[in-house]
């Protein structure tokens, strides 16, 4: 027999220590008969350990374990722990006292003898579930080992816990409430969750009932682990209250004789169809049907409920107010314990603002925003449908690229917003020329694309286009402002430019491009030779993307005169290509590539730390005030932290900044003038001598001019073609007096003649270059002029 060596010896004693009741393992453990034990005091059976002279009142050894000696009827000395509890689990009825006697281990009496007035032991240790007594104090008196593996605790622990302890605290008012109401009731229920020593916690049903032991009142009960029904139930209550709160509606549906009729429905679905489940249960959820629509998906169902089987459909049904919603619906069967289809489950989720989401989302996709014609993306789904049709029809369609002219000329000049009302204007002129069937696509940019399906000719063709040029070219009213568009027109014909959408769209661009060089505003065709012009470019771009790593590129040095001392005084760098196969290629058949593909970037990079290396040498001849000038890119001027990787390159050398110089063009800063200062600045920082480049040809105003951190001007050229052209004569003259008085220098470049060098030294330009000097050289040769001091022959 495995039941716990209890009953424990319990004895109920007044505030006084008088004993007033006690149980048959008193009598039985100590050895007293009841005539002997009724009015002795509980100092007199047990002997506490109390300090010499001692003698506290009960009250003041409750709540507390106590050392003590059980004094037995036939003198043995038992040692044991001492348990003193109010009597009462209810505060409010104090007075009186459970004195609880723990034998110490070893000084038991015979096991048998606790336990021979409980026969059914054996049954209560094999309870499947806990079984235990409490008395009014609200400590165990007896319970079973299933008790002790809930609560991770030894035997001897037990007895000294308030059962109160054994659960959480927010629990333990109304477990105290359905003990004291078995005390006073005969009996109670209730469910409470249980917590071991080590954490454990297990869900009980516990059954309480009133009896005593001996003279003692106690409460006995068993408690049955509902853990796994707990469990269960919180499933359940889960997946009700998911099915209330979902947004997605819910019928449930019962399946009789081919029949389905509605029994539950959710409060979403009562929300999304405007039906209440009072008015639509037993009804078949066809009633909600949109007739004449998705009738196919509708057959589905019908089809996969006669076989029991879940089934997915989106279709279009009706609120209880007429309006027809989408819904993505979802059935699934339900089967019973003996595996029989008596439900379905129907999910729908309500998904017409999707749809309509779906449209809008579709439209922006292949529509441009600010014109509302097609975008890149529904153009050329459209050019492949119409490429492959002419293929198959032996028809012919054209495409038509367009490009504004001086497009950023209207932005700069009357701003952004006049700007896309120009392309808005234009992309209505464009609509009211083209057919109905034809597409017009707004490229990006001020780019536009005509897809024209089925061409009669291309004479007729040429007309319309035409007519489209003419249309252009009308003024735009853009508020008070009157603006003149222009625009260059690039024709590709399919399939007999190319049989694929990339070729026919490769094929216009080449000929608008063409009508670019051109000189704007005119219409091209493609043709063979345009072919060879763009086979030849990207040849050109691949060869100069494998010049820069196999380190093709050379720099010559065209050098820079002082006017008044005739003196060397700086070199410009100019770059040379210097192919394997076609020799020397001009800087102005490569360096548009490089700035169309990027390359100019690494190009550049190289160009400074070669000029940066040939400044170096010049030091180590002793040759320290000499400057190089390098020419500076856009893509160089707006890159992030292109002023600290020029220092960089500075240190790396070793060269002072003062002898490096860098040129931009005007329209370089005037593209976006407050970039280009801050950019300029920074550069200004590092000590950098800074130039404007083809002075005159651009648009900047004098107050731009004014806050550019700049130190020399470049006339152009071409303002000295001809000195003894008065204009020619008043424009240079007019640039010269302009930079002394902005208190800038001034250098002319291209000087070739004696009569242009008289003149800029009349009206006291500051240097020179050019051909009349030297033509550009290579660094040695520079080096030699510099270090011999050849000089300008007065």
């Amino acid at each position: 027999m495995n039941l716990s060596p209890l009953p424990l010896a319990v004895f109920v004693v007044d505030a006084s220590g008088a004993v007033a009741s006690w149980n048959k393992a008193c009598e039985k453990l100590a050895g007293y008969d009841a005539a002997t034990i009724h009015g002795m005091t509980i100092e007199r059976i047990i002997e506490f350990d109390d300090p010499p002279g001692a003698h506290p009142r009960m009250a003041a050894r409750a709540d507390a374990e106590n050392e003590a000696v059980l004094v037995c009827a036939d003198g043995r000395r038992l040692p044991v722990r001492v348990m003193v509890a109010p009597q009462s689990l209810d505060p409010e009825q104090p007075g009186t006292y459970s004195v609880i006697v723990i034998p110490r281990a070893g000084e038991l009496p015979p096991r048998y003898a606790l336990i021979q007035d409980l026969p059914v032991g054996d049954i209560i240790e094999a309870l499947p579930c806990v079984f235990y007594v409490i008395d009014q104090s609200g400590h165990l008196l007896l319970w079973n080992r299933q008790l002790e593996e809930a609560l991770e605790m030894q035997p001897e622990e037990l007895p000294t816990t308030n059962v109160k302890f054994f659960f959480d605290e927010k629990d333990r008012p109304a477990v105290v409430d359905k003990i004291l109401s078995a005390f006073e009731q005969g009996g109670s229920w209730h469910e409470a969750e249980m917590i071991g020593k080590n954490g454990k916690r297990t869900a009980f049903l516990f059954q309480c009932a009133r009896t005593s032991l001996g003279n003692v009142p106690c409460v006995f009960g068993t408690g049955l682990d509902i853990t796994a029904r707990k469990h269960s139930e919180h499933a359940m209550l889960v997946r009700e209250r998911a099915i209330t709160s979902s947004l997605n509606a819910i019928v449930i549906t019962q399946c009789e004789e081919g029949e389905h009729r509605i029994e539950y429905v959710n409060p979403a679905f009562e929300q999304i169809t405007g039906y209440a489940l009072a008015e639509i249960k037993g009804k078949d959820p066809r009633f909600m049907r949109a007739d004449g629509h998705d009738l196919e998906e509708r057959g589905r169902i019908r089809e996969a409920l006669k076989r029991k089987e879940g089934v997915r459909a989106v279709l279009r049904n009706l609120r209880k107010n007429g309006e027809i919603f989408w819904n993505d619906l979802r059935i699934d069967p339900v089967a019973n314990l003996d595996g029989e289809i008596t439900h379905f489950v129907g999910v729908i989720n309500d998904i017409t603002e999707a749809r309509h989401y779906e449209r809008r989302l579709h439209h922006l996709a292949h529509h441009d925003p600010l014109t509302g014609l097609a975008n890149r993306t529904l153009l050329q789904e459209r050019l492949r449908s119409a490429i492959e049709h002419a293929m198959r029809s032996e028809s012919c369609g054209a495409l038509a690229f367009l490009d504004l002219d001086n497009f950023k000329h209207i932005n700069d000049n009357f701003g952004h917003d006049a700007g896309d009302a120009v392309l808005r204007e234009i992309a209505q002129r464009l609509s009211e020329n083209m057919r109905e069937e034809d597409t017009i696509a707004r490229f990006g940019g001020d780019e536009f694309v005509l897809l024209v399906c089925h061409v009669a000719s291309r004479e007729r063709l040429a007309d319309l286009l035409e007519r489209v040029r003419r249309s252009v070219m009308r003024p735009v009213h853009a508020g008070e402002q009157e603006i003149f568009p222009g625009t260059s027109i690039g024709v590709s014909l399919f399939p007999d430019d190319g049989d694929n959408a990339d070729r026919i769209l490769r094929a216009a661009d080449a000929a608008m491009y063409h009508a670019k060089t051109l000189g704007k505003n005119n219409l091209q065709f493609y043709s063979e030779e345009l072919n060879q012009i763009v086979h030849e470019h990207l040849l050109l771009e691949a060869s100069l993307s494998r010049a820069i790593r196999e380190h093709q590129m050379v720099l010559d040095y065209q050098p820079k005169v002082d006017l008044r001392t005739g003196k060397v005084v700086g070199a410009e760098a100019l770059v040379r290509w210097r192919h394997p196969v076609d020799g020397v290629i001009a800087p102005d058949r490569f360096i548009p590539v490089a700035e169309e593909t990027g390359l100019i970037v690494p190009l550049g990079e190289w160009v400074i730390d070669e000029a940066c290396g040939a400044l170096k040498a010049m030091r180590m001849l002793g040759i320290e005030d000499f400057v190089i000038s390098v020419n500076l890119s856009a893509r160089q001027l707006r890159q992030r932290e292109f002023a600290e990787r020029l220092a960089a390159t500075l240190g790396r050398h070793g060269v002072d900044a003062r002898n490096l110089e860098l040129e931009v063009t005007e329209s370089q800063l005037m593209d976006h003038p407050d970039e280009a200062r801050e950019a300029l600045e920074e550069l200004k920082a590092l000590g950098v001598r800074l130039s404007i480049d083809d002075f005159g040809t651009g648009y900047s105003s004098l107050s731009h001019l004014q806050r550019f951190p700049v130190d020399y001007i470049k006339i152009d050229r071409s303002f000295l073609g001809d000195v003894g052209h008065n204009g020619h004569l008043v424009i240079t003259r007019a640039i010269i007096a302009l930079g002394h008085n902005l208190k800038l220098k001034v250098i002319a470049e291209g000087v070739e003649t004696r009569e242009q060098l008289a003149f800029l030294r009349k009206h006291q330009c500051d240097e020179m270059q050019g051909y009349y000097f030297s033509p550009a050289l290579s660094k040695e040769t520079l080096q030699d002029m510099v270090a011999r001091d050849t000089r300008l022959p007065d």
